[in-house]
């Protein structure tokens, strides 16, 4: 079979769900044609469907060496990435892949910038948690050092009135501090 067979035969196999034949009739094709970016490509996608990121990335970035404006790569790229949690990398892949489209006049529907906007949302999610996760542990280390300053306080008030009754100054000092809970 030659090269353009196999790839027919890998997107037969496609159509019918059957990822990791197709894979085989793909890798066959890179075989007997490497330099030819749309097995990689087409490769690359069976890797997406069967959730092998690592191995989308490495065959979209195969088929971009050989060709930076494939629309697909990027796009593949991009989808790959995101799902590893490299989102600025993929949300450039994604962006590169719209461009192209719509510079080559090609038409994926709402495919790409739903992706993109699926990538950015997940990258601001990511920040979102982390600066969540910080403002929670400032507070918990504000509440600790008001605790402490307020401890600190109250053993500095019963060291003063050793002998005598200072419930009324120690009241005072934790109504101040209550404020700052």
């Amino acid at each position: 079979m030659t090269a353009v067979e196999l790839k027919d035969q890998g997107n037969r196999l496609f159509a019918m769900k059957k990822f990791e034949a197709a894979i085989s009739c793909y890798t066959k094709a890179i075989i007997k044609s490497p330099n030819t970016p749309t097995f990689f490509t087409n490769r690359a996608l069976c890797h997406l469907k069967l959730k092998q990121w690592e191995q989308a990335i490495q065959d979209c970035r195969h088929a971009l060496d050989m060709d930076r404006s494939l629309v697909k790569g990027h796009f593949f790229l991009g989808q790959a990435l995101v799902e590893l949690g490299y989102y600025d990398e993929s949300i450039a892949s994604l962006k590169r892949a719209y461009d192209l489209a719509k510079e080559q006049r090609m038409n994926f529907g709402d495919d790409i910038a739903s992706a993109l906007r699926s990538a950015k949302k997940k990258r601001w999610n990511v920040i979102e948690e982390k600066r969540i996760q910080q403002e929670i542990a400032l507070q918990t280390y504000l509440n600790r050092l008001i605790s402490e300053e307020l401890q600190r306080q109250q053993e500095m008030v019963r060291q003063m009135y050793k002998d005598t009754d200072c419930t009324e100054e120690l009241k005072n000092i934790e109504q101040e501090h209550s404020f700052m809970f």
